[in-house]
């Protein structure tokens, strides 16, 4: 029976990057890696909230991804 082990996780921030030539609206995103796996939703949320307030641009979300090996 196969499982999964934990390998990595990352926290990607997405923010509005502007607005294209024909009005469609670009989005420009940060990762931060190294995300421990017990890490809670609340606590991600808090940090991503905490982190886009450092930029100045408008924050849209923020999304866990995370790598896992099959053995």
């Amino acid at each position: 029976m196969a499982n999964l082990e934990y390998k990595q996780a990352v926290l990607k921030l997405t923010f509005e990057g502007g607005l294209t030539g024909d009005g469609k609206m670009k989005t420009k995103s940060k990762s931060y890696r190294n995300i421990l796996a017990a890490a809670t939703a609340n606590g991600l949320d808090t940090v991503a909230i905490t982190l886009a307030n450092f930029s100045n641009s408008p924050y849209i979300g923020a999304e866990k991804v995370e790598t896992s090996n099959i053995i």
